[in-house]
Parts: structure tokens; C-alpha cells; sequence
């Protein structure tokens, strides 16, 4: 018996590590979204508190995982991160 891999198994798993990476990516800017959104609301408040403490982990977060993403993860991105742009305006 012979076990062998077909093409788009192969292929399927490459796929995934960068839809995967790219969706963390688009996690990570919605919270920092969320978290500008809490700070420009209310000064003392516990969450734009909670929000002013976590903003740099996240920016840094996506930046260390924007660095680490191929060309066509960040095409990926970047088309994805525009279509938010446009829905927001």
C-alpha cells in the first residue's frame, strides 16, 4: 500500500497559515480601533483606562505580525483593511 499526497492538500495548507495570520492581523486593528474609540469617549472611565494601558500592545502586536507577513499576506491586508476604510465612511 502506498500512501501519497495529492496537490491540493498540499496547497490547502498554505493557504490556511495566511488567511489565518491575516484575520489575527484584522483582530488586532479592530481592537486598537475599539480602543482609540474608548479613549476619544471618556476621560476617566475605567474602560479607556483599561484601553490607554492595552493600545501599545496591540500596535505593537500588529506590528511585529505585519513584519512577519509574505507580500501576498499584506496585499491581502491591505485590500481587506481598505474595504473596512470604505465601510466606515
Amino acid at each position: 500500500m502506498f500512501i501519497t499526497r495529492s496537490s491540493d492538500s498540499g496547497s490547502g495548507s498554505a493557504t490556511k497559515p495566511s488567511s489565518a495570520r491575516v484575520a489575527r492581523a484584522l483582530e488586532i486593528h479592530r481592537s486598537v480601533a475599539a480602543c482609540n474609540a474608548h479613549i476619544a469617549r471618556g476621560g476617566d472611565s475605567t474602560h479607556a483606562l483599561t484601553a490607554a494601558l492595552m493600545l501599545p500592545c496591540y500596535k505593537a502586536e500588529f506590528r511585529n505580525l505585519a513584519l512577519a507577513l509574505t507580500s501576498d499576506e499584506e496585499r491581502e491586508l491591505r485590500y481587506a483593511l481598505d474595504a473596512l476604510c470604505d465601510c466606515a465612511t
